[in-house]
C-alpha cells in the first residue's frame, strides 16, 4: 500500500507537498537528508490497519517541496510549525528520523502544547560542546538525494539540493548547548530509538538526549539501520505501541 491522497500546501507562497493515507488520528512523519515522504511508504499498511493515519511530507527543498527563504536550521522549524494546524485542532503524534528527529525535537520543545507524542528515531543532534566538525554527506546519501530528486522531485527548484543539505549538515556540527537545554521543555511522551548497527558513539548520543528529555524511553531495535525501510514490520509494531498506548 502506498499514499492514497497527495496535496500541496502554500506557506509563505512556497509549496510544503504532503501525502497521506488511513484516517483517524495521524502521525506526521519527518524524513532525514537525502530522502523524502517516500521513505515511510512500508508503513502505511500496518498505520491503516490500526485506524490511524499515515501523514509525511516532503522536507522545504526536498522531493516536490520548495526550499525554505534561509538556510538556517530555524527557518525548517518555522516552516513544519506552520503546517501544523493543518493536521487538526489536537496536539499530533510525530515520528521524526534522522534530520526529521532533529526537526521534530526542535517542534517539541518550541511548541509542546502542539505535540502529543514524540518517537525519534535515529535523531540527529549537534554537539553539546567542542569545536565545529564539516559535515560530510556519505555517497549513499548523496546518490538517494539524486534518485529522490530525478524520480519525485522539482529538478529545477532543487539543483541546489546538495548544498543546502550540506549547509544543514555543517550547521549540525556546530556545538549547541541551547539546543540541549531545550530538550529539557519537551513535555510529551517520548521514546528515542536506534537500532543495533548504531556505533557505540552514536548509541551513546541517543541516550544524552532520552537523558535530556523528561520521563524520555530508550529502545533499540535489532536490526539494520532506517527501521522503517528495513525492518517495517517489526518498527511499525514498535511505533503503534508506543503511539497507542
Amino acid at each position: 500500500m502506498t499514499y492514497s491522497a497527495v496535496h500541496d500546501l502554500f506557506i509563505d507562497e512556497r509549496e510544503l507537498r504532503v501525502y497521506s493515507n488511513g484516517s483517524g488520528k495521524p502521525v506526521l512523519m519527518l524524513h532525514d537528508l537525502g530522502t523524502s515522504a517516500a521513505t515511510f511508504e512500508h508503513l502505511t499498511t500496518p498505520l491503516v490497519r490500526a485506524d490511524r493515519e499515515l501523514v509525511a511530507v516532503d522536507l522545504p527543498g526536498s522531493g516536490r517541496s520548495d526550499p525554505v527563504p534561509g538556510t538556517d536550521l530555524a527557518s525548517y522549524v518555522e516552516h513544519l510549525a506552520m503546517m501544523l494546524p493543518s493536521l487538526g485542532s489536537d496536539p499530533i503524534d510525530i515520528l521524526g528520523h534522522g534530520f526529521g528527529g532533529y526537526l521534530a525535537a526542535c517542534l517539541a520543545a518550541r511548541y509542546p502544547q502542539l505535540i502529543h507524542r514524540l518517537l525519534l528515531c535515529e535523531p540527529a543532534a549537534p554537539p553539546r560542546s567542542g569545536p565545529p566538525a564539516s559535515g560530510r554527506m556519505s555517497p549513499g546519501m548523496a546518490l538517494s538525494g539524486a534518485m529522490t530528486t530525478l524520480r519525485r522531485g522539482k529538478l529545477r527548484q532543487n539543483l541546489q539540493g546538495f548544498s543546502r543539505a550540506k549547509s544543514v549538515l555543517d550547521q549540525l556540527g556546530v556545538a549547541d548547548p541551547g539546543w540541549w537545554d531545550s530538550l529539557g521543555r519537551i513535555t510529551a511522551p517520548t521514546m528515542v530509538l536506534c537500532t543495533s548497527a548504531a556505533e557505540v558513539g552514536e548509541r551513546a548520543v541517543m541516550d544524552l538526549i532520552a537523558a535530556a528529555i523528561p520521563g524520555a524511553v530508550r529502545a533499540t531495535m535489532a536490526c539494520p539501520r532506517r527501521p522503517h525501510t528495513s525492518a517495517p514490520v517489526e518498527f511499525s509494531t514498535q511505533i503503534l505501541e508506543f503511539f497507542c498506548h
